[in-house]
């Protein structure tokens, strides 16, 4: 893919730098030439400096031929300018930006436009780290969202309870691990009760 990486700050140079090693042809813009510098010897892109919303220092940096435009600066005023002309200029459809603020996803995607927001993402990390045992949670990413999938001892309280009296608005019961290491999933209908010992398996939507 030819991809377009706008800020070269730590994630756009390290965003860079995976998928050139990917194999992808990427381009770089950064206001500010002495970002440019964070690219490592082996980058094997190109890299403008220059103002990423200047239509002809977009040009220059190949965005015409491109099949995907990131904006990773740590301005998000500029980063959905960016990914607006973008797509409504340059008729790229796959636009991704990084924000700050998790208030403004809504707004990118009022716009039709897609959003990771760190703030969200590094919040439920910490959330899952802090109240689930390190070696039982697992994050799955899926295009731009992620699953989180934990492990957490049954509480006596649901004892010989039907798995499907376990489901929440937040969370989604996959199924249950029993103390011999077998794995039971959940299935509709369900007719797995928990048991003393039994590890269950939840989901949810981690950003």
């Amino acid at each position: 893919m030819n991809i377009l990486i706008v800020g070269c700050g730590r994630l756009g140079s390290r965003l860079a730098e995976v998928l050139d090693r990917q194999g992808h042809d990427i381009a770089v813009v950064d206001r500010h030439e002495e970002n440019l510098e964070r690219l490592e010897d082996s980058f094997g892109g190109i890299s403008f400096a220059g103002n990423p919303i200047d239509l002809q220092v977009l040009r220059n940096a190949g965005i015409e031929s491109c099949d995907a435009v990131a904006a990773t600066t740590p301005d998000d005023n500029l980063n959905i300018t960016v990914c607006q002309i973008a797509k409504k200029i340059f008729g790229i459809n796959n636009v991704v930006a990084r924000i700050a603020d998790p208030a403004r996803e809504e707004i990118f995607s009022a716009l039709g436009l897609r959003s990771i927001c760190h703030t969200n993402l590094a919040c439920d990390a910490l959330v899952t780290a802090l109240t689930t045992p390190v070696e039982n949670n697992h994050l799955v990413s899926f295009g731009t969202h992620t699953l989180s999938i934990s492990a957490r001892a049954a509480e006596r309280r649901v004892f010989g309870t039907n798995l499907n009296m376990l489901h929440t608005e937040a969370e989604k019961v996959l199924g249950v691990m029993r103390q011999d290491g077998s794995l039971l999933l959940y299935s509709d209908p369900c007719h797995i009760v928990v048991q003393e010992g039994d590890y269950i398996l939840y989901t949810r939507i981690a950003d």
